[in-house]
């Protein structure tokens, strides 16, 4: 085997240990982390763009073999007892080369896909968890604002129970404020009147004619 497809077994080698990576049940945590950095890594990314240029080198290598193939089909004709064991050799040779570039591009193709799908399903998966916590963040919210309307109407009874008691002492004080202008009125009628029957006592004069006064009581 020459060196080039050396190299194309063991890219396809490294991609058959890759996919079997991928496929392995490893813990959630553990994949999730190595298909993070996979994602992430730019020392992978360089590694992409370096792959590339190596599957077209391969693309050209199995495009090659498989030329070379059918060519020696086309041979199988004028072939004699003396080159019989050298065509099945090269026919070999060149079926060979053509299934070891075809299956390591193939395997490239499915690689890439399943890394890409892994990728996407990640990012829905921190989607997904970012929805939940800003859910669960928005129904904490609103049971705090719930709790917070209820704390407030719970406020609002209780200010409006005081406010009629406000009201009340308001009504009581008003009647009281009353009773005492009434008592205070009174007081000074009777002040007064105690007073005039006081200076009539200490001037006689002024009290008349018994006779009046009897009459007049």
């Amino acid at each position: 085997m020459t060196l080039y497809y050396t190299l194309v077994f063991a890219l396809l080698t490294l991609e058959s240990f890759a996919f079997v990576i991928l496929i392995l049940p490893f813990p959630f945590t553990w994949r999730r982390a190595m298909l993070r950095w996979i994602s992430k890594s730019p020392l992978v990314e360089k590694a992409q763009y370096i792959l590339k240029f190596a599957f077209v080198f391969v693309f050209i290598l199995f495009l090659d073999a498989t030329n070379r193939t059918y060519s020696v089909k086309h041979e199988s004709e004028d072939i004699t007892t003396r080159t019989e064991s050298s065509y099945h050799a090269k026919k070999f040779y060149n079926q060979r080369n053509m299934y070891l570039t075809g299956f390591t591009l193939f395997l490239s193709l499915i690689l890439n896909r399943t890394c890409v799908l892994i990728v996407e399903l990640l990012k829905s998966e921190d989607q997904l968890e970012a929805i939940k916590k800003q859910a669960e963040s928005q129904s904490k919210e609103y049971l705090r604002v719930n709790e917070s309307e209820g704390n407030l109407q719970n406020e609002i009874q209780r200010l409006s129970v005081e406010l009629e008691e406000q009201k009340k002492k308001t009504r009581d004080f008003d009647n009281l404020k009353k009773q005492a202008d009434n008592q205070q009125k009174e007081y000074l009628r009777v002040t007064d009147k105690y007073n005039e029957l006081l200076r009539k006592t200490e001037n006689p004069t002024e009290l008349g004619n018994p006779a009046d006064l009897k009459k007049n009581s």
